[in-house]
């Protein structure tokens, strides 16, 4: 960013705006619900392409987010640059509910479900349907946190119905690992998520945030985690078992939206210690071929 900028304090959005329009559009991951209202047919529409598997309708559940989108008079909350930059993305905790910030939209959304707000502004620099899709990212992963589960920065397949998570930063090879599986349903090669079944058991969980990855059809349903791993790039494939609080906190590091806002909500690392206590965490050393689903069941994992 070319310039310091901060997010809204939480009485910019108590004015009176217009809805965008009068369409709405639910979407559904595991039961984790979010419901966008006062959308234009267009954005509407390209919104239900997008989610297309994920769709709902009918009566709202009690326990969505429910988000009102209404118009923005400005060009964008965030200058875009002349050339291309990371997407800047701002959040801002404030206890129960958080503040979001993008080039074209601001706003906030209560953690456990209940309401928020979604400012979409007029500018063409970033298409509108992905300008929600990462406020709609920002939401689901804190209402994975809220709900003692989390949204991953990592790659997610299922075997013989059996969920695995291969996470670390960029570079790491989660995208490669995807492409070379033969054998498991890839669920995404970018963000995965992650929801307690009704024991508290930790399941991976269909979503559409896939990331680059394109083979085969976008996955719906839970599977139970039975382990997750650090990718390590190597010239062959096995499995290592190192301090499980060093992997633990390779793990923490790669959950975004969330992991910032650990000072404010420091309760919500113990959720997380709590969640994946009973998964095994290893390092997955792997090269260009999918010998790493040998070294796992080898394993034993």
């Amino acid at each position: 960013m070319s310039k310091q900028v901060t997010i809204p304090e939480m009485k910019f959005f108590a004015e009176a705006r217009p809805a965008a329009g009068p369409w709405r559009v639910g979407i559904s991951m595991g039961g984790l619900e979010i419901v966008l209202s006062g959308l234009s047919e267009d954005l509407a529409a390209r919104l239900r392409r997008r989610f297309a598997v994920y769709l709902v309708d009918g009566p709202v559940s009690r326990d969505a987010l429910k988000v009102a989108v209404v118009e923005a008079k400005r060009g964008y909350f965030i200058d875009p640059p002349e050339t291309p930059e990371f997407n800047p993305i701002l959040i801002r905790c404030d206890g129960e509910r958080v503040r979001y910030m993008g080039y074209r939209v601001a706003g906030w959304f209560d953690t456990q479900g209940g309401e928020g707000q979604l400012l979409l502004a007029r500018g063409r620099y970033e298409p509108a349907e992905r300008a929600v899709e990462n406020y709609i990212r920002a939401a689901v992963a804190w209402q994975a946190a809220s709900r003692g589960g989390a949204l991953v920065h990592g790659a997610s397949a299922v075997l013989e119905g059996r969920g695995y998570l291969f996470f670390g930063p960029s570079g790491a090879g989660k995208s490669t690992l995807s492409e070379c599986n033969k054998r498991a349903t890839v669920i995404s090669d970018d963000l995965s998520l992650v929801l307690p079944d009704g024991e508290g058991r930790p399941q991976l969980v269909g979503s559409p945030f896939r990331g680059t990855y394109e083979g085969g059809d976008p996955v719906v349903g839970r599977f139970p985690l039975v382990a997750g791993f650090r990718l390590v790039q190597a010239e062959s494939a096995s499995v290592h078992e190192v301090s499980r609080v060093r992997v633990f906190g390779e793990l923490v590091g790669n959950f975004p939206f969330v992991a910032e806002a650990y000072a404010e909500r420091p309760e919500l690392f113990g959720s997380m210690e709590q969640a994946f206590k009973d998964i095994p965490l290893r390092h997955l050393h792997f090269s260009k071929d999918d010998s790493y689903w040998d070294a796992i069941l080898t394993a034993g994992l």
